[in-house]
Parts: C-alpha cells; structure tokens; sequence
C-alpha cells in the first residue's frame, strides 16, 4: 500500500485513465445495443407493413420457442405493435443514457488533461 501512495501524481492519472477506459467501453456497448434495436425496430415495421395487405381472418401463426401456435390476426397485429412501441422506447432510453455517458466521458477528458498539465508543469 505504501508503494502506491509514494508515486504520488501517477495514481491519480492512472485512476482517470481507467475511468476513461470503462467510460469508452461503455459508450462502445450503448452503441451497439442501439443498433440491434434498430434494426428489430427496421425488421418489425417492414413486417407490419407486409401484413397490412393481409386479410383479417387469414390463419396466421406465431413461434413459442420450439412451436407454433394459432394466433388471430388482429393479436399478430397488436403483438408486433407492441413490440416495436417497446424497442423505440429502448432506443430513446439508450440515446438518453448515450447522452449522459458522454457527458461523463468529456468531464473526464478535461479532469485527464487537468491533471496532465498539473503533472508537467509541476
């Protein structure tokens, strides 16, 4: 323990860097979660659109894990409905939560550079 407190100015920055890193990674992960809602997003309102031309009563089915199951059009339709409101709403969530991580990754940017400077000027 007494090895660490006596670098003195390198554990500081060595702290930032790490919270830079996880920040970075962080921000890499949203993105991606962004994407795969997207596009399930993309794939749900492409579906919605194809089955618009579909009749009311055409027997339609939906996959429960290894089956199938007769379902009625109008609960395919509210099914999918629902399931893209739910993954716009995840979508915003993520951009929220995007939003605040880089605020957090820019705070720690300027606490980087801070401690830098004060590194090499003192």
């Amino acid at each position: 323990a007494e090895a660490r407190t006596s670098s003195g100015d390198a554990d500081p920055l060595i702290e930032i860097q790490r919270k830079k890193v996880i920040l970075s990674r962080q921000l890499i992960q949203i993105k991606g979660q962004m994407q795969m809602k997207q596009r399930a997003a993309k794939g749900t309102e492409l579906t919605i659109a194809e089955i618009k031309t579909i009749p009311e009563d055409t027997q339609t089915y939906r996959a429960v894990g290894r089956m199938f199951l007769l379902t009625p059009m109008p609960e395919v339709r509210k099914g999918l409905k629902d399931f893209l409101d739910e993954t716009l709403n995840d979508i915003e969530q993520l951009k929220a939560k995007e939003k605040y991580v880089e605020k957090q990754a820019k705070s720690v940017e300027s606490e980087l550079k801070q401690v830098e400077a004060e590194s090499t000027g003192g």
